[in-house]
């Protein structure tokens, strides 16, 4: 009898053992991305091209800046001349050196854009951002807002994508916008959420299927842009602070990432709530945003 109360109490200090290394693991996993060099130098060859998408404001402007900063001649994307000419002003005055070329194209109306003046560029980086997010009823969205967003948010980057990857550099990295709406999709948001999801897939897809090209799904939470006004909080990072850590994860080694590991938290925190709760917080905050006057 005792005999069989030592051989169980050694398997129950083995199966501790055990869970005690596989926490530590993923602690260690969860961890790492985060506190790792960054890999961003790597794709900083002689006159390398950046190109960013919706670089007029909000997350695409912060990272074209943040790339200028780190050395790259930059492409930025728009639909708005003006904006376009003062973000390539913004960046010229804090870095002469850098070669800023701008690229007026309306996404959401046509998914192919003409890219004749940047084709023999050494890019090296391309950063999918442009998206919108307009929340409603499904039933009181119009049709052509629906293909709007869909066309702006999965068949220009994949179009982009596509026409630039045989322009790219040996090495090159392409960083693809996505959104927590994507993996957790809250009510008000079917149409955003949807795209979202294609965009976090196709980059998973893409980084399996291309061996020389480094592809991150960046999951973003709650950024303070010109479209979320809410006030810049620890849980909502300005957009600057955001570009940040999306360059610092370059190399990471992960396919999909929320760069902002405050945003991961509370993801993983949320995500041991019961659903019926998660629903109903979610369903509540979304119908706030609709009540705000626009």
């Amino acid at each position: 009898m005792q005999k069989k109360s030592e051989m169980g109490n050694h398997i129950v200090f083995i199966i501790g053992v055990l869970c005690s290394i596989w926490l530590l693991y993923r602690l260690v996993k969860f961890i790492y991305p985060y506190i790792h060099r960054s890999n961003l130098k790597k794709y900083l060859v002689t006159d390398a091209y950046a190109v960013i998408t919706g670089a007029t404001d909000g997350i695409g402007k912060a990272i074209a800046i943040a790339l200028a900063n780190n050395g790259f001649n930059i492409v930025i994307h728009g639909r708005n001349p003006d904006k376009l000419q003062a973000v390539e002003t913004e960046i010229k005055a804090s870095y002469p050196e850098c070669n800023v070329i701008c690229l007026l194209h309306d996404a959401s109306k046509s998914s192919q854009m003409n890219l004749d003046g940047i084709e023999h560029l050494p890019i090296t980086v391309l950063v999918n951002n442009a998206g919108v997010g307009p929340i409603n009823e499904l039933a009181k969205f119009s049709g052509n807002q629906i293909d709007e967003a869909i066309t702006l948010n999965t068949a220009f980057p994949s179009q982009l994508t596509r026409s630039l990857l045989p322009h790219l550099s040996k090495q090159s990295l392409i960083l693809n916008v996505s959104s927590y709406a994507g993996l957790f999709p809250p009510p008000y948001l079917a149409v955003y959420a949807g795209t979202k999801a294609y965009n976090n897939a196709f980059s998973i897809s893409l980084a399996r299927e291309l061996e020389n090209t480094e592809v991150i799904s960046l999951i973003t939470g709650s950024v303070n842009t010109g479209s979320n006004t809410k006030p810049v909080t620890f849980m909502r990072p300005g957009a600057a602070t955001y570009a940040k850590h999306v360059l610092a994860i370059v190399g990471c080694g992960r396919k999909s990432i929320m760069p902002y590991w405050p945003h991961a938290i509370q993801t993983f925190l949320i995500s041991l709530l019961p659903e019926k709760m998660i629903d109903n917080a979610i369903k509540k905050a979304m119908q706030k945003e609709l009540s705000r006057p626009s």
